[in-house]
C-alpha cells in the first residue's frame, strides 16, 4: 500500500486504522465513512491529527492544526493539504473517494430479515 507522508516539521506518515477511527469518533461523534469523506475543511485537521497520532502520542489537534499552518502556502496549498489526507483515509479504509459508501448498519439487517417473518397478526388472517 502507498504511504501518504505529509511534509511537516518532519516527514510525517498518515495512518488510518482502528485506533485513528476511534480518535475522529471521539471528536466528531458517529458519522458514516461517506460524510467523513465530505466534511467541512475546517475538520481536516482532525483527521490529520487522528492519521498521525500513530507514530507521535503527544500531537493535539491544535499542534497539527500549527504544523500545516506553518506550511501553507510555502510547501502546501489549503488543497493539497486536504487531497493528501481524504485520499490516505480512503484508501486505507477501503473507501474511494466520490464513489458512494453503501453499508448497512445492523438495525436495518435486522429490519429486513424480519420483515420476511410473518408476524402472528398476519398468520391468524390467513
Amino acid at each position: 500500500m502507498k504511504e501518504h507522508i505529509l511534509e511537516l516539521d518532519r516527514p510525517r506518515t498518515l495512518r488510518f486504522g482502528f485506533k485513528a477511527v476511534r480518535l475522529i469518533r471521539q471528536k466528531l461523534g458517529n458519522r458514516s465513512i461517506d460524510s467523513l469523506m465530505n466534511m467541512p475543511v475546517d475538520e481536516v485537521p482532525i483527521l490529520a491529527w487522528a492519521g498521525l497520532k500513530w507514530e507521535d502520542n503527544s500531537l493535539t489537534v491544535e499542534k497539527v492544526e500549527d504544523l500545516l499552518d506553518e506550511k501553507i502556502p510555502g510547501k502546501y496549498k489549503l488543497v493539497d493539504i486536504i487531497e493528501i489526507v481524504m485520499i490516505a483515509m480512503a484508501e486505507q479504509i477501503g473507501a474511494e473517494k466520490g464513489k458512494k459508501v453503501e453499508k448497512k448498519a445492523p438495525a436495518d439487517e435486522l429490519k429486513q430479515v424480519t420483515e420476511k417473518i410473518p408476524s402472528k397478526k398476519s398468520a391468524k388472517k390467513r
